[in-house]
């Protein structure tokens, strides 16, 4: 019988990735501001929200590993401590350079969350309840992602970026409290074999390679919209400031009850590719709708647009619960590391690649018609995906 005590570790998660995704985000409505004090280009601003990617994926390999032999609590604990330092850090940021150098440590502490996480819900959760307690803690991310696009422009407006982005520190400070007191101190169980072993062994299940094309395009293709909707609200729809963060953050908000939806979904059918390939069109369907109609309709439309894209994508989330699914418990963390891993190349890669298209086209169409074009190549991928959901009623 799965202990109660599931839902405590469960909650240190979710507060654990509110913080990931507050910083992965908060950057993102400053970036008209920077583009104008600082002389910056599009593609420049799309290198400094890039740069906690690039960390971010380095270490989810290793991350996953360590993970599995050596438990969640202390690397959690450590990466935590690092994410504080990293926003303290890009809140002095004086150039360029510092603003990069600052957003790896950010990106670098919050590199283990959702791997970890992900072990623990494989090793306190029962099969049935896999999918909806991923999706809680998704949740948390998007809880997060809102609070870092409504907060951060607000604060940024009354006291400047500088104290805006600084005072996230706080938040994950208390995270990391949360993280020490809490967190079981148990070890993982290991397997006996040696890392590389382990890495080799995932590397090799062909099951995997669809799911990573999957997250790799998809999700590089969400994050590269959200990274680039302020600015586009902003330039094209006539938003404030304050406004394009809001209506960006209906994005997010909207995941905060589609992303447990779809996980309690998938575990009432037992099946979780039906419900990944629905969200998955749907992705594609909105990119392609904020290319050519969204620009028309006004602040009121554009919010319209945004909850509604919120509400369809939660299916997303589903690649993640079918990854630790393929593999032995053992084998979880590093399963879900080097899925997360193709998920943030995309991340770190496509940012730049839309920031160019916007500064040779001179608008947004273009960038967004591509986020179009690859969640459908992302459509594509699913389709090959093997089924990993058992069935569970109820």
């Amino acid at each position: 019988m799965a202990s109660s005590y599931r839902w405590v570790v469960l909650a240190v998660t979710v507060a654990g990735f509110m913080q990931t995704h507050l910083h992965r985000m908060g950057y993102a409505p400053l970036i008209p501001t920077s583009v104008s004090d600082l002389g910056l280009t599009y593609a420049a601003a799309g290198t400094i929200q890039t740069a906690y990617f690039w960390t971010y994926t380095l270490v989810q390999v290793p991350v996953g590993v360590v993970a599995d032999r050596w438990g969640v609590r202390r690397v959690m604990a450590a990466c935590m401590g690092l994410l504080a330092l990293g926003a303290l850090l890009f809140a002095a940021s004086g150039s360029f350079a510092a603003a990069i150098a600052a957003r790896m440590v950010v990106g670098l502490g919050a590199a283990a969350v959702w791997v970890p996480g992900m072990r623990l819900v494989s090793e306190w959760f029962p099969p049935h309840e896999r999918a909806r307690a991923t999706g809680m803690m998704s949740a948390g991310g998007g809880v997060g992602g809102t609070l870092g696009l409504l907060l951060v422009p607000w604060i940024a407006a009354l006291w400047g970026w500088r104290w805006a982005y600084g005072l996230t520190a706080l938040p994950a400070l208390l995270t990391l409290a949360l993280i020490v007191a809490l967190l079981p101190r148990r070890p993982a169980e290991s397997g006996g074999a040696g890392a590389a072993a382990d890495v080799g062994a995932v590397l090799r299940a062909p099951a995997l390679w669809p799911l990573a094309l999957l997250v790799f395009f998809s999700y590089g293709a969400y994050f590269s919209f959200l990274t680039f909707l302020p600015a586009f609200l902003v330039t094209v729809v006539g938003a404030t400031a304050p406004q394009a963060g809001a209506v960006t953050g209906l994005i997010t908000a909207g995941t905060i009850l589609s992303w447990p939806l779809a996980g309690w979904l998938s575990d009432r059918q037992g099946r979780r590719k039906p419900i990944t390939l629905v969200s998955q069109a749907a992705s594609a369907v909105c990119c392609l709708l904020f290319a050519l109609v969204v620009g028309h309709l006004g602040v009121a439309g554009a919010a319209a647009a945004a909850a509604l894209t919120g509400l369809l994508v939660g299916g997303m989330i589903l690649p993640f619960v079918m990854v630790v699914e393929l593999f032995p418990a053992r084998l979880a963390a590093t399963a879900a590391g080097i899925a997360n891993a193709a998920c943030f190349v995309g991340g770190m890669v496509l940012p730049i690649v839309l920031g160019r298209i916007v500064d040779v086209t001179g608008g947004f169409t273009a960038a967004f018609l591509l986020a179009a074009a690859l969640q459908a190549v992302a459509f594509g991928c699913a389709l090959f995906l093997r089924e990993t959901g058992r069935l569970h009623a109820g």
